[in-house]
């Protein structure tokens, strides 16, 4: 089918009704993914900058494309502020020199096309000159941010991975993998041509939160990752050369390598600027110009909290649907901020998919619905609404389970779509899920077995109900016949921080002195929900003669000196 960019292009920049459902274009696209991605590149390869050396359906060279040809620019690709440090940028051409040394030296290590490289860094020049490096060597990469012992040893032995990049301080949550550590001195000399990928190498694995277990390799293709980083930036984002992108507080694991990938692509800027030192002074992020801004509620919180004025500097802000839908406090920060006029869009990014997999018109055509549950499949992927009941087969009704083409070999979707007339709308997910990502809660569990005052804990998943709907996470803490101790709580946030990081606290600890039901030495999950949702476990908490039984049991418990199996009799 024939598209014109241009005409495109101009559509999403003046922003289009939804009412009339996507535009022709759009939906085309999803009938000729190929010959939209075609589009798309000649018309990219016209944009002021060296056309890419890739050919969609045939060859992909990430690092030409996301450096190489970007070099002659002056701007800087990755900017990021310190409290201490200040302001700090790195250009193409310093990104493009760092990368082939380091590159050159991996290459006398072993590193070769295929090899599993993991790398292990937060967000910083550091991961983006390895991740670099990886993809000229034709390796493939996984982003893995520092956790804690217990989360890394589960994610490591999982990946088997054939190198380790990180910093010398990480050594600790790295033990029984330094022998797969690479070395970096800084001293390598490139003197070789970068590796191109065909359409279906894998050029990453990515432990996506969007996977349930979140600990599970998600192979990455080249062509998805390629024709992600294209239409999210020429399509999603709007990016030209020079450009500035930046998504504070969006979740490391969901969005990256796709927002770097469709940020470079463009020739454009990546800005990082961390939570923590926005909390104490948020006024970095009003000083460079914002092509577009990504906010989470906690952003908008703190920025509501500073009394931050106007941001004249914001072109367009985004969402993640899959948070919470609180419209009240979404737009008491509008206008706090000024932005009523600037352009706002729902998109869901899962970067083990290429990028942006659901979005919405990013123009302003009603100032009264600047936050909306309106999303469109991305432009220019194949798509499906499958049964919820996940039989494989297509919806019968107008809802269904958002599906990637081909379905084969991805993870099961977990989106559901509401059609309604031309319009779809987010609705929801299959099962509870913290803003569409899993919560770990076998790892949780695993993690907190030995704590003393504990006889056994479980997570139960809560929806907290009405327009803000979301999904909390309370920890069911059992203590037995003893009451917890005054520092429990703390305790068991100080376990789990410390083994697994702090991304996997629950959303609230609930103790009960109880013992829990078990099923072949392991707690019942079931039986504790049950329990806990109909009060079961509140009323036997606080029931003298109940609470004289569990007593009793623990001195039996303890003469045995083994919890044993509770039968189908317990009563409690």
């Amino acid at each position: 089918m024939p598209f014109d960019v241009k005409d495109i292009l101009r559509q999403l920049d003046t922003g289009f009704a939804h009412e009339g459902g996507a535009p022709p274009w759009w939906q085309e696209s999803w009938e000729d993914p190929e010959g939209f991605a075609t589009a798309l590149a000649e018309a990219h390869a016209g944009r002021g900058v060296p056309p890419p050396k890739s050919r969609p359906g045939q060859q992909y060279d990430f690092f030409h494309d996301l450096v190489v040809r970007h070099v002659a620019l002056e701007r800087p690709a990755f900017r990021t502020h310190a409290r201490i440090q200040g302001w700090q940028n790195v250009g193409f051409r310093t990104l493009h020199d760092l990368a082939a040394r380091r590159a050159s030296e991996w290459a006398d290590q072993g590193v070769e096309p295929g090899a599993k490289v993991c790398l292990v860094y937060g967000v910083g020049q550091e991961l983006l000159v390895s991740l670099l490096a990886t993809l000229r060597l034709g390796g493939c990469f996984t982003l893995l941010p520092p956790l804690g012992p217990r989360a890394m040893a589960t994610r490591l032995e999982a990946l088997a991975p054939d190198f380790i990049a990180a910093e010398p301080h990480q050594l600790p949550i790295l033990r029984g993998h330094e022998k797969l550590l690479l070395k970096s001195r800084g001293g390598g000399a490139p003197g070789f041509t970068s590796h191109t990928y065909k359409p279906g190498d894998v050029v990453g694995l990515l432990f996506s939160p969007l996977v349930d277990p979140p600990h599970t390799p998600v192979p990455l293709t080249a062509e998805d990752a390629w024709k992600g980083a294209l239409g999210d930036g020429m399509l999603t984002f709007g990016l030209a050369p020079g450009d500035v992108l930046a998504a504070p507080d969006f979740p490391v694991l969901q969005h990256l390598p796709a927002l770097l990938f469709a940020t470079l692509f463009r020739g454009a800027t990546y800005l990082h600027l961390e939570m923590a030192d926005l909390e104490l002074n948020p006024a970095p992020l009003l000083e460079s110009p914002l092509r577009a801004l990504g906010v989470t509620p906690r952003l908008r919180d703190l920025l509501l909290k500073h009394r931050i004025g106007a941001m004249r500097n914001v072109l367009h802000w985004f969402r993640n649907p899959e948070e919470p839908y609180d419209a009240q406090a979404w737009r008491a920060w509008v206008k706090q901020c000024g932005l009523q006029a600037v352009p706002s869009s729902n998109i869901l990014i899962d970067a083990a998919a290429g990028g942006a997999v659901l979005v919405s018109s990013r123009g302003v055509n009603d100032p009264h619905a600047d936050v909306h549950t309106d999303v469109f499949p991305v432009p220019g992927r194949a798509w499906a609404l499958k049964d919820p009941n996940q039989s494989g087969q297509g919806a019968p009704t107008d809802v269904g389970v958002f599906t990637l083409l081909p379905d084969k070999g991805r993870p099961p979707g977990h989106v559901l779509l509401a059609r309604i007339r031309s319009r779809y709308h987010y609705g929801g997910t299959l099962g509870f899920r913290h803003d569409g990502r899993t919560y770990p809660a076998k790892e949780v569990t695993a993690a907190l077995e030995g704590l003393p005052f504990l006889m056994g804990t479980s997570v139960v998943p809560v929806s907290t109900g009405g327009l803000a709907s979301h999904s909390r996470f309370v920890l069911l803490a059992f203590t037995g016949h003893e009451p917890a101790p005054s520092e429990g709580e703390q305790e068991i946030k100080r376990r789990i921080e410390m083994l697994l990081g702090g991304d996997f606290l629950p959303d609230r600890i609930e103790f009960f002195p109880l013992f829990p039901h078990r099923k072949k030495g392991a707690v019942d999950d079931a039986w504790c929900a049950s329990q806990f949702f109909t009060g079961a476990l509140h009323r036997k908490a606080t029931d003298p003669m109940f609470q004289a039984l569990t007593a009793l049991r623990g001195r039996l418990l303890e003469s045995a000196g083994n919890p044993g199996e509770d039968g189908p009799s317990s009563t409690s």
